[in-house]
């Protein structure tokens, strides 16, 4: 993944370079002019045709309102803003604390101030911003802001991959959404969890389990009662994920529940259906049923939550 890096360029030498190294560090590409080489094209047409081929756009913005070239009234650096927005590219735009010691010779006076405080305030605007420093609190902020869109954003694409073949499983494209951004805030929380998977047939979980184990928690599968209960009773597990129908049994889960409970082996369970019928409500001692996979997401954060938040 691309993400194009805009800002004026003598005054923001060190944060651009500690900016591209974040982004790498992530392991995305940054693009930046400084690497564009010699080309045929006028500057505008180069920056617009790197914004077209990248998927983030990060604006810097300190006290230079930037070169602007003979034909036009905008800086090239708000013309990569606007180029960027009209695109409709994820924007991320970071100003310096106007507070911060900077240096006399890289502030821009008139009529450049009065155009950097107009596009700053068209910034703050539009966007939820942020402010840096020194250049490695800009590095620091440009990953944490980076890596939370690209976090959110594989979780969004998994449940969109399974809406493509199973539309009822995933909800609405609002519902993905907030998983996804749930996802993100709790990443923190639910990594490094562990969950006990009971399904007779484990590859109908193939979905769920690709997902949970982007977030980075542990499944391990049982496939039927018997096997759970002795995992259950030699590991450890925040939670347990149960089918309700198994081993040719309607109500084989609510069977191992009951066993789950008299062996005090007891864990928050989840029930996954094929057919859920909202009028039967939850079974007793269970934490939730649902035929979703966006609810049972929601379900298993709300106990994750609850245990280790």
């Amino acid at each position: 993944m691309k993400v194009f890096i805009s800002s004026t360029y003598q005054d923001l030498t060190d944060y651009r370079r500690k900016t591209a190294e974040a982004v790498e560090r992530l392991g995305q590409q940054g693009v930046r002019m400084e690497v564009f080489g010699a080309r045929p094209e006028g500057a505008t047409e180069v920056c617009r045709a790197e914004i077209d081929e990248s998927d983030i756009f990060v604006g810097i913005y300190a006290h230079r309102y930037g070169y602007i070239p003979p034909s036009g009234d905008l800086s090239i650096t708000e013309m990569e803003y606007h180029y960027a927005v009209e695109h409709k590219k994820p924007v991320f735009c970071f100003i310096v604390d106007e507070d911060y010691p900077w240096r006399p010779a890289f502030i821009e006076g008139e009529p450049a101030r009065t155009k950097l405080k107009a596009l700053k305030e068209k910034i703050n605007a539009s966007l939820v911003r942020d402010t840096f420093t020194t250049p490695e609190e800009l590095a620091f902020k440009v990953a944490t802001s980076v890596g939370r869109y690209l976090f959110t954003k594989a979780v969004k694409e998994e449940l969109d991959r399974v809406a493509e073949k199973q539309p009822v499983a995933v909800g609405t494209e609002q519902s993905r959404n907030q998983v996804a951004r749930r996802a993100e805030r709790l990443s923190s929380v639910i990594s490094g969890s562990r969950i006990l998977l009971v399904n007779d047939i484990p590859l109908e979980m193939q979905y769920v389990i690709r997902i949970l184990e982007s977030l980075n928690i542990s499944v391990t599968i049982a496939t039927c009662t018997s096997q759970a209960l002795s995992l259950l009773s030699t590991s450890s597990f925040n939670l347990v994920i149960s089918d309700m129908r198994r081993e040719n049994v309607p109500d084989e889960g609510l069977r191992f529940l009951q066993k789950m409970r008299e062996q005090g082996l007891y864990r928050p369970l989840i029930f996954t259906v094929g057919q859920y019928e909202p009028g039967r409500g939850t079974p007793p001692y269970a934490f939730g049923i649902t035929n979703r996979i966006d609810e049972m997401l929601n379900l298993t954060f709300d106990i994750l939550e609850r245990i280790r938040g």
